[in-house]
This record gives structure tokens, sequence and C-alpha cells, in this order.
């Protein structure tokens, strides 16, 4: 049987992870609205500055309507992202258009150098090449790799362009400079952008923790009598039908801890809270520890036969439990439940179901434990 703390643990680890996977889409979503235009505007100047438009159209538009759409498919809505995975898969896709940008970007401004027709806008290209591999280095470095390779995908190809043509080695060694550069801004950048996230992560951990703990009893992992109250007054109070409470009070406990230590008290404490829980998801019950060997449950949307069934099946499983001692041998205990619905015509708020569970509860312990009694 799994500690609570360490489901606890676990659950908040989990949650940490997705919260993390679900910033990072944030991000890199929220920054990759900002590049597109960009694209299609320095494009359209580096042909609108050469004789491009008139000798190459067809290919020229091809271009363009191709970093316009890629610009465009970055707008298209996120899906939910219930865990992980989801959301690992939402980053593949954006990192998919980005480098889909940046090689097609890269592909025609390696054209553009390349191509006579673009011969009287060569400047241009060179300074749209450098000045959109720096905005990509800075915008795109939360995550390292595919940022390396989307500088790459659009700087390499003029710069190799320059290189095989020759004449332009003063050029091409201040590109080679600048790639170096970006190469550093990324890795500083994801160094930062990391710091921030684990930052956030850790904070809102924390604050997940502290939010847990107020509504969660740390031994069982059930909700703690706090949480129990503020559902069962918010159950009660429209005063409608359907909404059953169960209180139950583990048997002779005291002996246990006397006779077994408080160690077995607590792994008592462990498998009731297992049982109850068990026994109350099936109806979307809310388990609770009331203190010591109390336990409750609030019930929706199930009448009084409903309800009783629960309670039935609950003392059985609590009775099935078995209990090991370090010399080899075993303990049961048994459980005394009360339980009884609300009725909005008999009981004027929550607090008047509660005592006559409660009177049920006593009368369960007065016949003879190990039962359940229902309110009349």
């Amino acid at each position: 049987m799994t500690p609570p703390r360490m489901t606890t643990i676990t659950a908040l680890r989990r949650a940490a992870t997705l919260a993390s996977a679900r910033q990072r889409v944030a991000d890199l979503r929220e920054r990759s609205l900002l590049g597109g235009v960009f694209y299609v505007f320095s494009w359209t100047l580096i042909v609108l500055h050469s004789e491009a438009l008139t000798l190459r159209l067809p290919w020229v538009l091809a271009g363009g309507l191709g970093l316009a759409l890629l610009g465009a498919l970055r707008f298209l809505p996120n899906p939910e992202l219930p865990d992980t995975e989801a959301a690992d898969r939402v980053q593949h896709r954006l990192w998919a258009l980005l480098l889909g940008m940046a090689g097609l970007w890269g592909t025609l401004c390696c054209w553009a150098w390349i191509d006579p027709a673009f011969a009287a806008s060569r400047m241009i290209t060179a300074l749209g090449v450098v000045s959109l591999a720096t905005a990509y280095s800075q915008l795109y470095a939360v995550r390292r790799a595919q940022a390396f390779t989307g500088v790459a995908l659009m700087m390499l190809p003029t710069m190799t362009a320059i290189a095989l043509e020759g004449g332009n080695n003063g050029l091409l060694l201040m590109m080679g400079v600048n790639l170096l550069f970006l190469v550093a801004v990324i890795i500083r950048s994801n160094r930062e952008y990391e710091a921030k996230l684990d930052l956030e992560i850790e904070l809102r951990t924390e604050r997940d923790r502290y939010v847990r703990l107020s509504r969660v009893d740390a031994l069982s992992g059930l909700a703690n009598r706090g949480h129990f109250q503020t559902v069962f007054d918010a159950a009660t109070a429209s005063r409608e039908a359907g909404v059953v409470l169960l209180v139950l009070d583990v048997d002779r406990f005291k002996q246990v801890n006397d006779r077994f230590g408080h160690v077995a008290g607590d792994r008592v404490i462990i498998g009731v809270a297992e049982a109850l829980r068990g026994a109350v998801e099936a109806v979307r019950g809310v388990p609770a520890r009331l203190g010591g060997e109390e336990f409750g449950a609030v019930l929706r949307d199930v009448d009084a036969a409903q309800g009783l069934a629960v309670a039935e099946d609950l003392r059985r499983r609590i009775n099935a439990l078995r209990f090991s001692l370090p010399d080899g041998s075993d303990f049961n205990v048994t459980a005394s439940i009360g339980i009884g619905a609300f009725d909005p015509k008999k009981h004027r708020d929550g607090d008047a179901l509660y005592r006559e569970v409660d009177a049920a509860l006593y009368k369960a312990k007065a016949g003879g434990r190990n039962r359940v009694v229902a309110i009349q």
C-alpha cells in the first residue's frame, strides 16, 4: 500500500511536470506569434529591390505564399493539454512550424544570393539572414537544440553560397562571427529561461502544496475536517435532496494503539482511509478524516437506499482488512457507521443532519459495533 505522503509528493511532482510543459507551450506559442509577418515583409523587400519580381514571378510568389502559410499556421488554437504527452505533441507541432519557417527562409535567401535576378538586393539579403537569425536566437532559446538548428537553417545555406562563390571573405567572416555570437546568445538565454521557469514552477508547487496541506489530512491522504466541513456545508446549503452524510468510528482503536503500538495504529488509519476512498469513489463521494479514528464522507446525487448500500460495502471492506505484525501474526478491525440523507423538510441545516447521523453512529457502537445504523 502506497503511503499517502508518497502519493501526495508524487502527485505534486506530476503537477509540476505538467505545469512546466504547459508553460513551455504557452511561452513558445506567444513568442511564435511575433515573427511570421516579418519574414513576409523581409522577403518583399528583397524582391522589390531586385528584378526577381519580373524575371522569377511564379517562384517569388511561391516563396512568399510559403512564408505566409507557415506564419498563419502559428495562429491555430492550441488543443487542451490534460497531460504532458499532449503538451509535448503541441510543442513538437510548434517547433515543426518554426523550423520549417527557418529552413524556408534560409533556402530563399540562399537562392536570392545565387540567382542573378536578385543581384541588386544582395546586401539586403545578407542583412535579412543575419537580422532574422538574431531574432530567432533570442525568441526561441526556450529549447537550446531547436534554437541552434533554426539559426543554422537560416544562416548556413547563404554562408555556404558566399563561400563557394568567393570574393566576399569579409562578409563571410562577419557572418561567421555573428553566428558564434548567436550560439552564445542561445546558451545564455536558455540558461536564464530555464532558471526563471524552474523558479516559477517551484513557487507554484509550493503554493499548491500549502493549498493541499490546508485541505488534506497528512496521514490518511483524505480531506481534513476543515475541507470536509466546507464541502458538507456547500452540499446542504442548496437545500436539495440527494445529499447523504456518512460518519464512522474505528471500533476499539485505543486498544490497537495500546496493544500493538502507534505504528500499527497509523497503518489502521491508512487502511481504513483506503477502504473509505474505494467505497465512495463509485458515487463520487468526498471522503475525509475528521480526527483520530473518526472518518466521514459526503455523498452527492444518491438517495438513502444507495447511501446505505455504500455504508454496508464500506463496513465489509474494513472488516476484511488484515494488518500484519512483526511476529508474523495479524489482526483486523471493525467500524461502526452512522448514515443519513439530508431532508429539506426535516433538517433546518447541515448541522441538524450531522447531529442525527452522529447519534446513529453512537447507536451502532452501543448496539454491538461493526454495524451500520441509519437515521429514522
